[in-house]
């Protein structure tokens, strides 16, 4: 049977929170630090640049790993806050609403247009913006079969 994580800690080594925090401490110091470094140098702040000048401000000339600012919410959010490329990424991500679906959009599609310029149009658009654009097909697609059906059965009678 295993034991949690927290049992194996306070139970078998209560040593081991204390070296856990100190250790946070020190990213979270060493981070900020390095991040308020780069702002007054005018050095974009990024995962990269933090981890290559930490080992400089780090007086055991460590430095820390990039997915210590992830994993690190108080590290975390003082990166955003100092982050020009992060805030750049967060408008770029920013879903555009998907133009309405209708007939005027299929009537332009056309079979010999050229396949390699609309792969690269879809390319450009995120996943959200693609799933979007695919129900609206679907959508588009179930209404006509709907209409054709219901054609299909009147002209039956």
């Amino acid at each position: 049977m295993h034991q949690s994580q927290s049992a194996i800690h306070s139970d078998k080594r209560p040593w081991l929170d204390r070296v856990h925090q100190q250790r946070k401490e020190r990213s979270v110091s060493l981070g900020m630090a390095t991040i308020d470094f780069l702002v007054k140098q005018e050095i974009p702040v990024t995962y990269h640049t933090i981890r290559e000048h930490s080992k400089q401000v780090d007086p055991q000339g460590k430095g820390i790993h990039p997915n210590t600012i992830k994993r690190n919410d108080e590290l975390y959010a003082y990166y955003q806050k100092h982050s020009r490329t992060y805030k750049v990424n967060q408008v770029r991500k920013k879903p555009i609403s998907p133009p309405k679906w209708d007939e005027s959009t299929t009537r332009r599609i056309s079979s010999e247009r050229d396949l390699d310029a609309v792969k690269t149009k879809y390319l450009k658009l995120s996943k959200e913006e693609l799933v979007n654009r695919l129900i609206a097909v679907e959508q588009y697609l179930a209404e006509n079969q709907k209409r054709w059906k219901a054609n299909q059965f009147e002209q039956f009678q």
